[in-house]
């Protein structure tokens, strides 16, 4: 049976089960809880619910940028590596000559 923990996010406590989870769910709340009250901070938000959706927003938003980032270094990270194939490829024409 999957153990349930507690976490406090925005005053409010939630009942997950851990096993839902393949990161620490704490931090994962930490990080909702931090997002949170910097959003609310800058004011103008009018309800939690709005307050949900815009950290919602924002997290997904980071979560993107960073997956864009990886792409952009992975196809960098391919060209590198096909750039030393074929001067490996090239040295070794030379070496059979």
């Amino acid at each position: 049976m999957s153990e349930s923990i507690k976490l406090n996010i925005h005053g409010r406590s939630y009942s997950v089960k851990k096993d839902a989870f393949s990161v620490d769910p704490e931090e994962v709340a930490s990080l909702v809880n931090s997002k949170m009250q910097e959003l609310s901070g800058a004011g103008g938000i009018n309800s939690t619910s709005d307050l949900a959706i815009l950290t919602a927003l924002n997290i997904a938003h980071d979560l993107l940028e960073e997956k864009q980032k990886a792409g952009e270094n992975n196809q960098s990270d391919k060209n590198r590596i096909d750039t030393l194939i074929q001067t490996l490829e090239k040295g070794v024409e030379n070496i059979k000559i």
